[in-house]
């Protein structure tokens, strides 16, 4: 909702939806980002618990837990995330980027593919 005032905007932002559950308690979530197609239906949400989990982004009210669990790496804290979002298409692509210790290699990064099917 937008009000203007003497030339300025105002938004006034309403909690529609709170996301709960998914995670390990005390361990804090690093970022959330819609996808899924034009309408965005799914929410993703990562964090210092090594999971990906994946929430109904058109959820009201109070939610004890997310659709599923995509993906869970023990003592891997995932700090960031990509995804492809090409329209239209039934696989895409999911990067995650974190870990903690590096071992000989270095630190790996994560790619995984997710399809409709």
């Amino acid at each position: 909702v937008q009000e203007e005032n003497d030339g300025y905007i105002f938004l006034k932002p309403s909690c529609v939806a709170i996301l709960n559950g998914g995670h390990d308690p005390g361990r804090p979530l690093f970022g959330a980002k819609y996808c899924g197609g034009t309408d965005e239906r799914i929410l993703l949400t990562w964090g210092t618990d090594g999971k990906l989990c994946a929430w109904d982004s058109c959820s009201s009210g109070e939610n004890q837990a997310p659709m599923c669990t995509l993906v869970t790496l023990e003592n891997y804290p995932i700090y960031t995330l990509d995804i492809t979002s090409n329209t239209g298409a039934t696989k895409h692509h999911i990067a995650l980027g974190g870990g903690s210790d590096a071992g000989f290699l270095g630190v790996p990064a994560y790619i995984y593919d997710v399809s409709r099917e």
